[in-house]
């Protein structure tokens, strides 16, 4: 048996992909989406299921994308269910008790991330005292970039 890495180069939250859609419009930035959809046929770009369910619940043609995309949502291997405990150790009763039973993919984020040692496309505040995916990130040393930061790592110009 031959082991080999995934093509995977990036893990994407569903913050960054609902700002590609709000602020880059599919039907103006045509050769941007061009360039992002290719970065995911390729699976260089991926998304663990959980960021589904939360494009699920905008319920607007970003769903209609997902679904040509499916095969970018990942289920999480054992390995990430393993790290998703130590993710979710790192929150606040607080923040654990506000997202209680509804749909959350952020630690799922993370725990791929470290799991395929991935930097995290997102857009979410710095605040550590917020519990979002940068200050998480940090601790546990994966890097986080926006969606600018993904534009020149593919040197895309429009």
């Amino acid at each position: 048996m031959t082991n080999f890495l995934p093509p995977y180069h990036y893990i994407m939250d569903s913050s960054a992909l609902f700002d590609l859609k709000n602020i880059y419009p599919r039907n103006t930035f045509k050769s941007l989406w061009e360039s992002f959809e290719l970065l995911c046929r390729e699976q260089h770009i991926i998304f663990p299921r959980e960021v589904l369910s939360e494009i699920r619940k905008g319920n607007d043609w970003l769903l209609e994308w997902s679904e040509e995309f499916e095969q970018n949502f990942l289920e999480p291997s054992d390995k990430e269910v393993e790290i998703l405990n130590e993710v979710i150790a790192m929150y606040s009763e607080e923040v654990l008790q506000k997202y209680g039973s509804t749909v959350w993919a952020d630690p799922f984020v993370l725990a791929a991330a470290k799991h395929f040692s991935l930097p995290i496309i997102q857009h979410e505040s710095t605040d550590e005292k917020q519990f979002k995916i940068p200050s998480i990130a940090k601790k546990m040393g994966i890097k986080c970039i926006r969606l600018i930061d993904l534009f020149d790592d593919q040197s895309w110009q429009w």
